[in-house]
């Protein structure tokens, strides 16, 4: 169940712990995650997670820019549409993709639990408690 797909602007993998990563690469502030961008992702997690359910933690940290509505709208529906990802776990480490990402959950309304996190070692916790919750 190993596996990694790179992009220009990220990277997915999925490793022996059962956890799908996606680390996005964007120093420029004025780039966006556009829907074009958000289908590539999404079609990577089908294939990464092979129809098994996995928490899904990813690496914003760095990162600058935001993401088109059309974009957050497909990842919001697709998410909760997709019984794939079980949970989600952010990286961050700047006050603005905090906002970012607090903004989408609140106005998209996605039903899938989530935390953010400054270290990978809390993110990845949290992602093994989660997915250790749901097979009990």
């Amino acid at each position: 169940m190993e596996g990694m797909i790179i992009y220009e602007h990220a990277s997915i993998w999925t490793d022996s712990s059962g956890i799908l990563f996606c680390k996005f690469k964007s120093l420029n502030a004025n780039n966006k995650l556009d829907y074009p961008k958000a289908e590539l992702c999404i079609e990577a997690i089908s294939k990464l997670s092979k129809g098994i359910s996995m928490p899904l933690l990813i690496d914003l940290r760095d990162t600058k820019g935001t993401f088109s509505i059309a974009a957050a709208r497909f990842l919001a529906r697709s998410f909760n549409n997709l019984s794939l990802i079980i949970s989600e776990a952010y990286v961050i480490n700047s006050l603005s993709i905090n906002i970012l990402i607090r903004s989408y959950k609140r106005l998209y309304d996605t039903s899938i639990p989530y935390a953010v996190f400054n270290t990978m070692e809390m993110a990845e916790r949290y992602c093994l408690e989660f997915k250790n919750d749901m097979s009990k």
